[in-house]
């Protein structure tokens, strides 16, 4: 979506940074990879990097073969949606793909935010094959099942974002094999889940399911242990995998699951952000970038008169759109 209609544009950034907030941010059913960068109009170190963040948006920027966008989120006028993010410093830039999200440490130079922007586009990439598994089992219709067909080869999934519950079992027994598949499909989207090929902005994932036929040779379950069939395990970031101990029963699976859930430690809100430049500091380099605008402003309207003189229209109806989008944000800055 675009956003600027849902999260207010203060001016701060060009309006080729989407302007994000809780209304619109990237969730785990975007089709883009996004570069966000939370950030405070009263805090020094984002003006210092501010050129070169408005840079890095200008350029056509990749990730794993996709289109990047680049938004930002004014932690000013959405403080409780920068705590809720764990925010703790601004300017903080994140690299989310498919409810999977990176930090850049360190400067926020151009290099490093390009180089950024790769290293995450090829880590994202790993994850995304991993759940590329050519063995589906019963799990086979990316338009109907919300449990994911697993392989052994790259298994475990990425946990960073989120726990998985994962079913490993033998195909065969049909009325057993219909009430397992049956059963997690039910579960995965009792937890926010949905198929792949028909994934449901508004539903948000709480743990995602997937599922592993131990039948197929492809699959060596025997390596991690899994002897009895289905065998049911929780795996978590940071903690050793646990296995359901009871008979496969929707029920109690249900109450596992929660139960599960409830016990994982609640992220802790950052506390919100604060300027750290006195009024008249922030104001002054508000000032200066205005008047750098109205200087590009400038030139970019002689540029335009001369491609006119010059006949060359295509350019100048080029230069004459990107002056109109300047002239837009000078005014939201002089607000």
């Amino acid at each position: 979506g675009g956003g600027s209609k849902s999260c207010s544009h203060t001016g701060f950034y060009p309006k080729k940074i989407v302007p994000l907030c809780e209304n619109h941010f990237p969730d785990i059913s975007s089709k883009h990879p996004w570069l966000v960068q939370f950030y405070h109009p009263g805090v020094r170190k984002v003006h210092d990097q501010r050129d070169d963040f408005e840079q890095l948006a200008s350029k056509k920027l990749m990730s794993g073969g996709a289109p990047v966008k680049v938004g930002a989120v004014d932690c000013a006028q959405n403080g409780e949606f920068c705590a809720k993010q764990g925010i703790s410093q601004a300017p903080t830039t994140r690299a989310i793909h498919a409810g999977n999200s990176r930090e850049l440490t360190g400067e926020h130079t151009l290099a490093a935010l390009e180089k950024f922007v790769e290293e995450s586009g090829k880590r994202f990439k790993e994850l995304d094959e991993a759940l590329r598994c050519e063995v589906k089992g019963l799990f086979t219709d990316a338009k109907k099942d919300s449990t994911i067909p697993l392989c052994t080869s790259s298994f475990p999934p990425s946990l960073e974002a989120l726990p998985w519950v994962v079913s490993f079992y033998e195909s065969g027994d049909r009325n057993k094999d219909k009430t397992m598949k049956g059963t997690m499909n039910r579960l995965a989207e009792k937890n926010g889940n949905s198929p792949p090929k028909k994934a449901d902005s508004r539903k948000v994932p709480k743990v995602r399911f997937g599922a592993i036929d131990c039948s197929e040779e492809k699959n060596n379950c025997g390596k991690f242990g899994v002897s009895t069939f289905p065998t049911v395990r929780w795996y978590q970031s940071g903690v050793d995998p646990v296995d359901f101990d009871s008979f496969f029963d929707s029920d109690e699976l249900k109450t596992w699951i929660s139960a599960k859930l409830k016990a994982m430690p609640k992220p802790e809100a950052a506390q919100l952000l604060e300027a750290d430049m006195a009024e008249g500091e922030a104001e002054a380099a508000q000032t200066d970038k205005l008047s750098s605008l109205k200087k590009e402003l400038e030139a970019m309207n002689k540029a335009k008169a001369e491609a006119a003189e010059k006949e060359d229209f295509a350019e100048a109806k080029k230069l004459k759109a990107a002056a109109k989008e300047l002239e837009k944000q000078i005014k939201k800055l002089e607000l």
